[in-house]
């Protein structure tokens, strides 16, 4: 067994090296530049780094958790360098320690080692996962944080531990993707249907979530002295909320100010907000107290609409193409290459499009049919005896929160970066069934 262990590990390291070269190669050689939020993370990591604070063009700020800009500042200060490609080798790090955490939690639940080393493999080459490397974001590092959010659950020691070592996570895993504060009542749900202990699933929920907030309340404080209210993580929930649920919006994704849906009172409340030195909603911290209740309106008396929005937000989403791939992090490169010719560049260009557009079609098919078909058996299993799967439970409310909150909120194809590697898993899961069955 040892014997058959090391050989695993000597392929899952040359395949991590290799992944790790072809993360190098894209960062080093591929151009981007670094637009809207990403532009953001950037500069206020910037700031973080030379002691300015977590501030913007000279303003405090909180539209966005402040996880990533923070340990990228922290890393700057580290190599006493603030250069994008300093941050992109941050991207890198994350992206090799994901691949690492998810090896020992495939370890712990997948007991084919064939299987585990295409899912591993899956990971490592998935062009997503190489291609975000090069864009200075908060979706590696949410990645990371998750994966490690799962490692710990699966791992086997001191429940108290445990459950504080994954409240300060989920902590850490809330300031980078705010929507993750209410992530333990996943970990209350996991423990619940998969051990059917109602004592140990309310203690890991309260553990978990005090844990959590302790880890967030400094930055809640520094909210509250900042902009005056209480604001837990970031201020762009309302904001957010509004422009994509409102009369205007056809969509299911990010609106100007151009195009929502705006009364006359409210668009001189939005003067009133967006009337700062940089005319910036970034810096407008209190614009959601007036966006958020008329997006609780119009749903409210609009479910039908609201629905649609959701479902369009799903496949928005989950099947809309990698489009996001060259936008966001290869931007510049048809401009680098103005000297080739343009029709096969144009090309190449669809082609690596075209393959990636099916591997993400194809992942996102098994992702939702794993909902589907596990849907009953859950719901189920919060009110029978029955102990459910572990594997199944994992990717099943996982995949489900995060698809709730973008049904709710808004849809894009980025944002399936972060679900991605479960949406791999569950891809592996039927194959490795299907061909159990087709050798049976």
């Amino acid at each position: 067994m040892k014997k058959f262990l090391k050989w695993e590990y000597g392929v899952v390291l040359l395949m991590a090296l290799l992944g790790m070269f072809l993360r190098l190669y894209v960062i080093r050689e591929i151009p981007t530049t670094q637009i809207t939020d990403f532009d953001s993370y950037y500069k206020i990591a910037v700031n973080v780094a030379t002691g300015y604070g977590f501030q913007l063009d000279g303003f405090p700020i909180a539209f966005q958790g402040m996880g990533f800009s923070t340990l990228l500042g922290i890393w700057f200060k580290i190599f006493n360098s603030t250069t994008q490609l300093t941050a992109k080798y941050f991207n890198v790090f994350l992206s090799m320690m994901t691949i690492a955490v998810l090896y020992v939690f495939l370890l712990q639940l997948v007991k084919k080692r064939g299987l585990r080393l295409v899912l591993i493999g899956a990971v490592i080459f998935f062009p997503q996962h190489i291609f975000y490397c090069n864009t200075i974001g908060s979706e590696v590092l949410s990645v990371f944080l998750l994966s490690l959010t799962l490692m710990i659950f699966v791992l086997k020691f001191n429940s108290w531990m445990k459950w504080i070592l994954l409240g300060v996570v989920i902590g850490a895993l809330a300031l980078t993707k705010p929507f993750f504060i209410a992530y333990p009542l996943v970990i209350f749900a996991s423990v619940w249907l998969s051990e059917k202990k109602l004592k140990k699933a309310l203690s890991a929920l309260v553990i978990t979530f005090v844990a959590m907030a302790l880890v967030i309340a400094p930055w809640t404080y520094r909210n509250y002295q900042k902009f005056d209210r209480f604001i837990p993580i970031s201020y762009n929930s309302g904001f957010n909320l509004y422009i994509n649920n409102n009369p205007h919006n056809t969509e299911g994704g990010w609106q100007s100010f151009d195009d929502i849906y705006k009364t006359p009172e409210l668009q001189e409340k939005i003067n009133m907000h967006l009337d700062n030195p940089l005319h910036s909603v970034k810096i407008a911290s209190d614009i959601e107290l007036d966006f958020k209740p008329e997006a609780m309106h119009w749903i409210k008396n609009n479910l039908d609409e609201f629905m649609k929005l959701g479902v369009i937000r799903i496949q928005r989403t989950y099947f809309n193409g990698t489009w996001d791939i060259e936008y966001w992090t290869m931007n510049d490169y048809r401009e680098s290459q103005k000297d080739e010719d343009p029709y096969l560049l144009k090309r190449q260009m669809n082609f690596m499009k075209s393959l990636n557009d099916i591997l993400l079609a194809t992942v996102s098919v098994f992702g939702l049919w794993f909902i589907l078909v596990h849907f009953k058996t859950v719901l189920l299993g919060f009110f029978n005896k029955k102990e459910l799967n572990i594997w199944n439970i994992i990717l099943f409310l996982n995949l489900s929160y995060v698809s709730l909150v973008y049904f709710v909120y808004e849809g894009q194809s980025r944002y399936n970066f972060v679900v991605l590697f479960l949406l791999i898993f569950a891809a592996g899961d039927w194959i490795s069934q299907y061909i159990e069955k087709k050798e049976a």
